[in-house]
Parts: C-alpha cells; sequence; structure tokens
C-alpha cells in the first residue's frame, strides 16, 4: 500500500476511515480528530481490491497545495 503523509495540522499519523457499508471514503487523525472524506473515489468495483481503493485514497491525501 502506498505511504500515507502525517496529519498537516498536527502531525501525527493518519488512519483510513470506512463509510456505514465499511468501505474506505477518506483518512483521519486521531489525535486532533480531522476526517477528510474523498467523494470522489468510488466504492471498490468489480474486479478490485480494498489496497486498490486504499492506494486511491492515499494518492489524494498525499496531493498538498505546496509540497517543498
Amino acid at each position: 500500500m502506498t505511504e500515507r503523509k502525517p496529519c498537516p495540522f498536527c502531525g501525527n499519523a493518519v488512519r483510513y476511515n470506512h463509510n456505514i457499508e465499511l468501505e474506505p471514503d477518506g483518512v483521519g487523525c486521531g489525535k486532533c480528530r480531522m476526517i477528510v472524506r474523498f467523494t470522489s473515489v468510488k466504492p471498490i468495483q468489480k474486479g478490485e481490491t480494498f489496497g486498490d481503493v486504499y492506494n486511491r485514497i492515499a494518492e489524494r491525501w498525499n496531493r498538498r497545495a505546496k509540497d517543498e
């Protein structure tokens, strides 16, 4: 799986969040309680695994407006 960048607010590691159907849909920080849901990430499609969806979420999460 793709490595996730830390929370931009507190620097803590983030974890995956899941929707009511237990499908991954975003990330959240356990320390500052920040949650980001990626509504553009479609749930698991035919032939995909949870790992594929986790990777798509991580790619979106790792995009930052100003990477140094």
